[in-house]
């Protein structure tokens, strides 16, 4: 039995932190030492820490590169900031064996960012993307994203529930986000490290969902975000439509008993159903905790089932760590009519999962629910248009906090 199932697996979705384009290659995982262990790197230390598993019988010589981005993860167009060789590894990744048992990979890779030769630091702050790349740098494997941080500003966050005059129940129910800069003083010589009209734009990426964003920008108008303090040295930063949306669902497999190995996993409580006005216990905001060092640190196939009815005009999709909280076309539930559910069969690692559905690209709520009690954490990055050098994207500033939760509204 075994030995057909793993035969069927290979064409099937496979955990992915966030971009895999080979197929040997399994469980990426980006992972950093903040809340929601979301990946921020420090310039010369506090590394993240990128994962993955390689199925075959022969190793690969994994290379590795990084590339700066604005903030929008377009390459910065300057060899100054990209400089072809200063953004190579010049050793490849190291792996281990899987451990003794382990059936559905034979190789474990692992390394840290900075932390491998080659890349020992990083000369500038901003978006960065890693790319993992075959022996002759000619194929990208896979890539993922992160961020690397400079604190040249200290910024302050404040987090309140608001209720929304625009908005529908519970639409309207929603998280105000406040980040307060401080742009240093000149110092002795009268130079300013930092110039006001460069500093006008500030990123909040909710629990894990690195691929949404809620964007507060000075330069682009909006009736839900504003920035205080505009031409001083003193800015607020606002946005006042921030849903908090509903807890995180969540699939335990540890448990081989619960979840024995060779066969097809549905979830033992049973299919899930829309959450859209009811509350749900606390979540892991999105972290998922895997089983490593044993036999059991397999990957196994369990099926996503929803029922619904009828079914909705737009897709269905899980989102996990094990997808990087992307909604994609790769975890895509299929409608069955004679069952009325939703389904679909995904690879995961064994280990506690936090996942959700969406109604396509884009909609949170509709099927999970929006609601003040879900406490949720907020990283904020604070963004600089360094005009030298051609002009790149510098991250000056990063803060996070907890929402409040509760039933009602708050101060900020």
């Amino acid at each position: 039995m075994r030995t057909v199932v793993l035969t069927i697996l290979v064409g099937w979705t496979t955990l992915a932190a966030q971009e895999i384009l080979s197929d040997r290659i399994v469980g990426m995982r980006v992972s950093g030492t903040t809340k929601a262990e979301i990946p921020v790197a420090g310039m010369g230390g506090d590394p993240i820490t990128v994962e993955f598993d390689l199925k075959g019988e022969v190793p690969e010589n994994v290379r590795l590169r990084v590339i700066h981005c604005d903030r929008d993860w377009k390459p910065t167009g300057t060899s100054f900031i990209n400089n072809e060789t200063a953004n190579r590894a010049r050793i490849p990744v190291l792996y281990e064996f899987a451990p003794a048992g382990v059936r559905g990979y034979r190789f474990q890779y692992r390394f840290k960012l900075p932390g491998i030769a080659g890349i020992d630091r990083f000369a500038q702050s901003g978006n960065y993307l890693f790319e993992l790349l075959d022996e002759e740098w000619s194929q990208v494997l896979a890539r993922g994203r992160f961020y690397v941080v400079e604190n040249l500003v200290r910024p302050v966050m404040k987090i309140a529930n608001r209720q929304l005059p625009s908005g529908v129940h519970p639409w309207n129910k929603v998280n105000r986000v406040e980040v307060g800069v401080v742009i240093p003083d000149a110092d002795a010589d009268g130079e300013r490290r930092l110039l006001v009209p460069y500093l006008a734009r500030v990123d909040i990426i909710k629990n894990r969902q690195l691929y949404h964003p809620w964007r507060i920008d000075a330069g682009v108008f909006s009736s839900t975000t504003f920035v205080e303090g505009i031409g001083t040295s003193r800015l607020k930063f606002v946005i006042e439509n921030v849903q908090p949306g509903s807890e995180y669902r969540r699939i335990d497999l540890r448990n081989v008993t619960d979840y024995p190995e060779g066969v097809h996993l549905r979830p033992r409580s049973g299919a899930d159903v829309s959450r859209y006005l009811q509350s749900a216990p606390r979540d892991n905001n999105g972290v998922s905790l895997l089983t490593t060092g044993s036999r059991f640190a397999e990957y196994v196939p369990f099926q996503f089932e929803l029922i619904l009815d009828p079914p909705p005009g737009d897709s269905v999709m899980v989102v996990g760590d094990f997808n990087g909280w992307r909604p994609s076309a790769g975890y895509r539930l299929q409608y069955d009519e004679e069952t009325n559910r939703f389904r679909t069969l995904v690879l995961l690692k064994r280990g506690l999962h936090d996942y959700q559905y969406t109604l396509g690209n884009h909609d949170w709520v509709s099927l999970e629910g929006n609601d003040w009690r879900t406490v949720n954490v907020y990283s904020a990055f604070v963004y600089y248009h360094e005009p030298r050098y051609g002009g790149f994207d510098r991250i000056v500033g990063f803060v996070q906090g907890t929402g409040p939760g509760g039933s009602g509204l708050t101060s900020p």
